[in-house]
C-alpha cells in the first residue's frame, strides 16, 4: 500500500504500483523515490510516516510539518540542519538531500518534509510505562547517563544544546543503545543568540518538570541540557514524573526523591541533584566535567578486580637466579607439588590488610610506613596511641581506627596531619590534631587540594589554619559525622571552585566561621550543629555558593549566616538563633535564597540588607529578635514573601528611603 500525504486527502490509501493518488492526483513517490507506507504519528505540529526507498530495503522516517506558521517552518528547518551536521551513532542521520518541499495537488502551501533514519524502539517513557513504571538499577542507570551525555558531548561540541531533553525525546534501540531525537527545540550557542536572551527574543521551550528555571525565562545555557538530563534520571530511578506530588513539593520548589530511588550510593544521588542545581553555575561546567564524575561514580560500583597473575608472589632471589634455580637450590628439585607448596609457603605475600600499633604489635609502628608499604585498595587499621606523623595519602586506601576515637591521635606539627593526593581515599575513627603554630607554621589540619575523600566520624583541631581546608577544581570530599573544633582559622575552608559535602558534623568553638565559602566554593551541608564560634557561623563571599540543608546554627558571635561579595547560597529549611548579631547578613552585594527557615532570638535583626545586596527570603518564620524581622538600607533590595514576621521587639521591616523590597503574602 501506498499512503498520499495531501493532507486534505478523503482517501489515501493506493495501491503500491501507481506514481499519483487516485482520489486526489498528489504525487505518491515523493523525490521520485520514496513511497509513504504507513503513519507512525502525529500531531498539531506535524505528521510521522514510515516509508521505503524504491532502490533500496532500508526503511526511513518522514517528518512533515503540519502547522505552517513562520516559527514552526523555522525550528523545523532548524531540526533538520542541526542533524545533517551532526554525526554521532546516537543521533538520528540525515542525509544532506533529507530536507525538501513537497506540493501536494489543489494544495496554496507547500509541505516541509525531512526524511532521516528510522530507530527501532522504544522512547524511555514508553518503555517504563511497558515496565509498569518500575524504576531500573542504578548500573543500568549509570551506563544510559554515560551514553546521553557521550551523545550530548557531541552535540555541545558543534555549538548547539538540546533544550528539551525529557524521556520521550530518548529512544532505546533494540540493542540496548540510546538515541536523542527531537532537534527541533535546540539552539546553535552564537553572539546573536546570546545577545537576545536578555529581551526574551528566543523561543521558550517548556516541558513541566525538566525544563530548567533559566529556560523559563528565555535564558538557556548548555547546562539547561544538564538539569533536564538530572530530571529524566529522577524519572527513571524512581518510576516518577518530576511533578509528581509524591516527590515535588510545590510550597518550597524542592524534588524529594531519593526515598523512592531504592539501592542508589549517594555518590550518583548526590551528582543527580549537582546536575538539577537551581542556578546554572552550580552545575557540572560541561560533558567532560560529567564524563569523569561517572567515571569516578562507576569505579565505585564496580571496583577493578585484580586477577591472580597480577598479584602473582615474586620470589626475592640473588640477581639472575630463576625461580627453577631457587626451587633447585632449596633441594625440591624432583618433588613436584611438595616443593612448590614450601615454596608459596617461603615467599611474602601482600595483605589486603595493615595492622599499625605504636607498641610494635602490628605489621608497622607508624602509619606513614604502612602507607608506603601498602597497594592500592590496602585497609589499614590503626590501633590506638599517639602518632607524631604527617600521613600523605598517594593512593587508594581506607585508614580505620581500631579502638576508641580519642585514643588513636594524629598530631602533625610540621605539616597537615592528612594531605590527600589521590582521587579515592576514606579515613574513619581518627583524633587529627594540627599543632603547626608550636613551630610557627601554617598549615590545615586536614588538607584536601584533589580527589574524593570520605572523612567519617573524625575530631578535628588546628592551632593555625583551618581544621579542613578544600581546594581545586578536582576536589569533591565528603566530610561526615565529625566534630570540627578549635580552628584558629576557622572550620571548613572551602574555595577555588572545589566541591563537596558536610553532613552530621558538630562544627563548634572555632575562631573564624564555622565554614567559608569562597571563591567559586560550593558546598552542600546538611543536618549539621555549627555554633559557638568567634565569628559567623557560615560566611559565604567572592562568588562562593552552597546549599544548607536542616542545619542548625545558633550562639555565634556575629552573625549565624553572612553573605556579602557575590555570595550566593541557597538556605533550606535551618533554625539559626541566638546569634550576638544579626541571624542572617546579607552586605556588600551579596545574594542568594533564604527557604523554609525559623530566624528567631538574635540579638540584632533577623535578616539584615545593605550595600546593594538583594536576596530572596520566602516562608520564613522570623520571630522573636531583638530589633527588626528584617532591616534594609544603603542601597538594599530583596524579596521577602509568605514570611511569619511576627513578634519582633522593634518591629517587621526598617526599609531606608535608599532601599527598596518587594513584600508579598507576609504576616506582619
Amino acid at each position: 500500500m501506498s499512503l498520499c500525504v495531501n493532507p486534505h486527502c478523503q482517501k489515501p490509501q493506493n495501491p503500491d504500483n501507481i506514481l499519483f493518488c487516485q482520489f486526489c492526483g498528489s504525487e505518491l513517490l515523493l523525490q521520485g523515490r520514496y513511497r509513504v507506507i504507513s503513519q507512525l504519528g502525529g500531531g498539531g505540529f506535524g505528521k510521522t510516516y514510515e516509508v521505503s526507498e524504491a532502490r533500496s530495503p532500508i526503511r526511513k522516517v518522514l517528518k512533515i510539518l503540519v502547522n505552517t506558521d513562520t516559527k514552526s517552518v523555522e525550528l523545523f528547518q532548524q531540526e533538520a540542519e542541526v542533524l545533517k551536521l551532526l554525526n554521532h551513532p546516537g543521533i538520528p542521520k540525515v542525509e544532506p538531500d533529507g530536507y525538501f518541499i513537497y506540493f501536494p495537488r489543489n494544495w496554496s502551501a507547500p509541505l516541509h518534509c525531512l526524511l532521516m533514519e528510522k530507530v527501532e524502539g522504544l522512547d524511555l517513557q514508553e518503555y517504563l510505562t511497558q515496565r509498569d513504571n518500575r524504576p531500573i538499577d542504578q548500573k543500568l542507570a549509570l551506563q544510559w547517563l554515560t551514553d546521553v551525555v557521550n551523545i550530548l558531548q557531541q552535540v555541545h561540541q558543534h555549538n548547539f544544546f538540546h533544550r528539551d531533553i525529557k524521556p520521550s525525546n530518548i529512544m532505546l534501540r533494540a540493542d540496548g543503545h540510546l538515541t536523542l531525537i527531537d532537534f527541533g527545540t535546540a539552539r546553535a550557542i552564537t553572539a546573536t543568540y546570546m545577545a537576545k536572551q536578555p529581551v526574551a527574543q528566543v523561543t521558550g521551550i517548556n516541558s513541566p518538570g525538566y525544563t530548567p528555571p533559566e529556560q523559563i525565562n528565555y535564558q538557556a545555557v548548555p547546562q539547561s541540557d544538564f538539569f533536564a538530563l538530572g530530571r529524566t534520571f529522577v524519572y527513571l530511578l524512581t518510576g516518577k514524573m518530576p511533578t509528581d506530588p509524591e516527590i515535588y513539593d510545590p510550597h518550597n520548589d524542592q524534588l524529594n526523591w531519593r526515598r523512592h530511588a531504592f539501592n542508589i550510593i549517594p555518590q550518583l544521588a548526590d551528582f543527580i541533584d549537582q546536575m538539577m542545581a537551581r542556578l546554572p553555575s552550580q552545575r557540572p561546567a560541561n560533558t567532560q566535567v560529567i564524563l569523569q564524575k561517572l567515571a569516578d561514580i562507576e569505579q565505585i560500583l564496580s571496583p577493578p578486580q585484580v586477577s591472580s597473575s597480577q598479584v602473582q608472589p615474586q620470589v626475592t632471589s640473588p640477581q639472575g637466579w630463576t625461580r627453577r634455580r631457587f626451587t633447585k637450590w632449596l633441594g625440591f628439585g624432583s618433588v613436584g607439588l611438595g616443593g612448590a607448596g614450601l615454596i608459596y609457603l617461603l615467599i611474602p605475600k601482600k595483605k589486603s590488610t595493615l595492622t599499625v600499633s605504636p607498641s610494635g604489635t602490628g605489621d608497622y609502628k607508624t602509619i606513614s610506613e604502612a602507607i608506603s608499604n601498602a597497594d592500592p585498595g590496602t585497609r589499614i587499621s590503626v590501633r590506638p596511641g599517639l602518632y607524631q606523623e604527617s600521613l600523605i595519602i598517594n593512593k587508594p586506601l581506607e585508614i580505620i581506627g581500631d579502638g576508641l576515637k580519642a585514643d588513636i591521635i594524629i598530631e602533625s606539627t610540621d605539616s597537615s596531619c592528612i594531605s590527600m593526593q589521590t582521587d579515592h581515599a576514606t579515613v574513619s575513627g581518627l583524633t587529627l590534631q594540627g599543632r603547626a603554630a608550636l613551630k610557627n607554621k601554617k598549615y590545615f589540619a586536614v588538607d584536601i587540594p584533589q580527589g574524593e575523600l570520605l572523612l567519617v566520624d573524625c575530631e578535628i583541631t588546628s592551632d593555625s589554619l583551618s581544621c579542613v581546608g578544600i581546594y581545586g577544581s578536582t576536589t569533591n570530599p565528603v566530610i561526615r559525622n565529625c566534630q570540627i573544633h578549635e580552628g584558629k582559622g576557622g572550620g571548613v575552608f572551602i574555595y577555588e571552585n572545589a566541591q563537596g559535602r558536610v553532613e552530621d558534623c558538630d562544627i563548634f568553638n572555632n575562631d573564624y566561621s564555622g565554614v567559608s565559602i569562597e571563591k567559586g566554593g560550593n558546598l552542600v551541608i546538611r543536618q549539621c550543629k555549627i555554633h559557638d564560634g568567634k565569628s559567623s557561623g557560615i560566611l559565604v563571599y567572592e562568588k562562593g555558593q552552597g546549599t544548607v540543608e536542616d542545619c542548625e546554627i545558633f550562639g555565634n558571635t556575629l552573625s549565624g549566616v553572612e553573605i556579602r561579595e557575590g555570595g550566593n547560597p541557597v538556605i533550606r529549611q535551618c533554625k539559626i538563633h541566638d546569634a550576638k548579631q544579626n541571624g542572617i547578613l546579607v552586605q556588600k552585594n551579596g545574594q542568594g535564597t533564604v527557604d523554609d527557615c525559623e530566624i528567631f532570638n538574635n540579638a540584632y535583626s533577623g535578616v539584615e540588607i545593605r550595600e546593594g545586596s538583594n536576596p530572596m527570603i520566602r516562608q520564613c518564620k522570623i520571630n522573636q529578635n531583638k530589633e527588626y524581622a528584617v532591616y534594609v538600607h544603603d542601597k538594599g533590595a530583596g524579596t521577602v514573601e509568605n514570611c511569619n514576621l511576627s513578634g519582633n521587639l522593634r518591629g517587621t521591616f526598617n526599609i531606608d528611603t535608599t532601599s527598596q523590597v518587594q513584600r508579598n503574602g507576609n504576616t506582619e
